[in-house]
C-alpha cells in the first residue's frame, strides 16, 4: 500500500534559486550594432538583427570600416559630455528670485521654467549628440555608405530593443537623428519636440560591456525580491530620497548600509543574495600622473573602484566558471553615482563594465555629475516602472526617460545608460525567467 510521506527541506542550500539546464529565453533584440577597434586608426562596424528589421543581404553582411579614427571618436564623446554638464551648470544671465539660483541643479522639475529658453538648450544638446553620430558613420566608402543608410533609416525609427556591442564607450542615448542642424541658426526652426530625437527617448538600448564567464544560469524561486541599499549619509536629506527607500523596504526585503567597507565585507562573500543594489553616494574621477579611473565613496573615505570589485569578486567568479558553485552575484545595479557610467578613460575598466563581468544582470548609471536632486527624483521613477510595476529594466528606462521629457521637460534621463541587463525584471512581477 503506497503511503505519502510529509517531507520539508530544513535546509536551502541553493539559497532560493535554481539552476537552469539551459539559457534563459530574452527578449529579442531587434538589432545589434558592433563596434571594434582594432587600433586608432582601424575600427570596423557591423549590423545584424531581427531579420523582419534588417533583412541580411545576399551575399556578405553589414561590414564597414569606419574612416573617422577611434580617437578622434573618444574626443567628441568627451565633448559631448562636457556639453551635457554645462546644461547642469546653467546660469541664466537675469535672476529673479530664488529659483533663478542653477535651475538645472537644483531643479528636478523643469515644466515651470520658459518653454523657449529650456527647448533652445535641449535642442541644442540634440545637435551635439547627432554631431558626434554623423562622425562616426561619415566616409564615402561604397560599404560604408550602405552600412549608415541602413543604420540611420532604423535609428530613425522608434520602439526598438537595439543593443549596442562596442569597443568604443560612447554615451549611445545621447547621440541623436532629426535634430535638423538648426539651433541657433536665425530664421531657422528648431524641432517642435527635441527630445524626441534622441536615441534614448526612441529606442530600448543597452551598450555590452564585458562578460560573465560561466555556463550556468540561475532563476529565483523567491516570491518577494531581496535589495540593498549603499547610502552616503549626507545624502539622505536630500528631497525624494527618503521616498526611494520606503519604496524600497515596501517591495522588498531591504538592507541598508552606510559604508565602502562594509561593501566590501558583502563583496567578500561567495553569495550576495540581492536582485537589486541600489547606490546614491558620491563618485569621482581618480588620477595618478596620466592614468584616470572612475570610484565611488559611501559615508567612509573608501574608494571603491573597478579593480577592487575586480579583486573581491574574481575567485568567486572563476570557481562559479570552473565548477559551478554557488557563487551568486547577479542583481540589477542602479548607480546613482556621478560619472559612473561615464566612458572609462586610460585603459581603465569602468565601475559598471567590473560589475558586469562578474555577474551583475545590468547597471544603470549616469554619465555626468548628477544633480543630486534630478538623481533621487530618477531613482523614484525607474524603481516605480522596474518593482511596483514590473516592466524589465530596459523598458523602465525608455518609459522613465518619456516621463521626464513630457512632465518635467526635463533631459537628464537620457544621460543615464543601461550596460547590459535589458530583460532583467524582480522575481516577483516577472512573467518568465530573467536574463542578462
Amino acid at each position: 500500500m503506497d503511503v505519502q510521506l510529509a517531507l520539508s527541506a530544513p535546509q536551502d542550500p541553493s539559497r532560493g534559486y535554481r539552476l537552469l539546464a539551459q539559457p534563459p529565453a530574452c527578449g529579442e533584440r531587434h538589432l545589434t550594432v558592433c563596434i571594434r577597434t582594432h587600433s586608432d586608426t582601424v575600427t570596423t562596424l557591423c549590423l545584424w538583427g531581427d531579420p523582419d528589421v534588417l533583412p541580411q543581404p545576399r551575399t556578405g553582411s553589414y561590414y564597414a570600416k569606419l574612416e573617422t579614427g577611434a580617437e578622434e571618436l573618444r574626443t567628441l564623446s568627451a565633448r559631448l559630455i562636457s556639453r551635457w554638464q554645462e546644461f547642469v551648470a546653467y546660469q541664466p544671465s537675469r535672476q529673479r528670485g530664488p529659483l533663478d539660483v542653477l535651475p538645472h541643479t537644483n531643479l528636478a522639475d523643469l515644466s515651470g521654467r520658459s518653454a523657449v529658453e529650456v527647448l533652445a538648450q535641449v535642442a541644442d544638446l540634440a545637435e551635439e549628440g547627432e554631431y558626434l553620430l554623423d562622425e562616426l558613420l561619415a566616409g564615402e566608402g561604397r560599404e560604408l555608405a550602405e552600412v549608415r543608410r541602413r543604420l540611420m533609416d532604423l535609428l530613425g525609427r522608434r520602439d526598438l530593443r537595439i543593443r549596442f556591442d562596442s569597443d568604443l564607450e560612447l554615451p549611445w542615448p545621447l547621440l541623436a537623428v532629426g535634430a535638423g542642424h538648426t539651433a541657433g541658426i536665425p530664421g531657422e526652426e528648431t524641432p517642435a519636440d527635441p527630445f524626441a530625437t534622441f536615441l534614448g527617448h526612441r529606442h530600448e538600448i543597452e551598450a555590452l560591456s564585458g562578460v560573465y564567464p560561466t555556463a550556468y544560469w540561475y532563476e529565483s524561486t523567491r516570491t518577494r525580491p531581496a535589495s540593498s541599499a549603499w547610502t552616503d549619509e549626507e545624502l539622505t536629506g536630500t528631497l525624494r530620497a527618503g521616498e526611494v527607500i520606503k519604496l524600497l523596504g515596501d517591495h522588498s526585503e531591504l538592507m541598508e548600509r552606510f559604508h565602502g567597507s562594509e561593501l566590501l565585507a558583502t563583496l567578500h562573500q561567495p553569495v550576495v543574495d540581492h536582485d537589486l543594489m541600489y547606490f546614491y553616494c558620491h563618485g569621482e574621477y581618480v588620477r595618478q600622473g596620466d592614468r584616470t579611473w572612475q570610484a565611488l565613496r559611501l559615508s567612509d573615505p573608501v574608494p571603491i573602484d573597478a579593480s577592487i570589485v575586480d579583486r573581491y569578486r574574481k575567485r568567486h567568479t572563476e570557481a562559479n566558471a570552473r565548477e559551478g558553485t554557488l557563487c551568486l552575484f547577479h542583481p540589477m545595479v542602479l548607480l546613482n553615482v556621478c560619472f559612473a557610467g561615464a566612458p572609462a578613460t586610460a585603459g581603465y575598466a569602468g565601475i559598471a563594465a567590473a560589475l558586469v563581468e562578474h555577474g551583475a544582470l545590468g547597471v544603470l548609471a549616469p554619465s555626468i555629475a548628477m544633480p543630486q536632486v534630478f538623481g533621487a527624483e530618477f531613482a523614484l521613477r525607474f524603481l516605480t516602472f522596474y518593482m511596483i510595476e514590473g516592466l524589465p529594466a530596459g523598458r523602465a528606462v525608455l518609459e522613465a526617460v518619456r516621463w521626464f521629457a513630457k512632465e518635467y521637460r526635463n533631459p537628464l534621463a537620457l544621460t543615464y545608460g543601461l550596460v547590459c541587463g535589458m530583460d532583467s525584471r524582480l522575481p516577483a512581477y516577472q512573467e518568465g525567467p530573467t536574463c542578462s
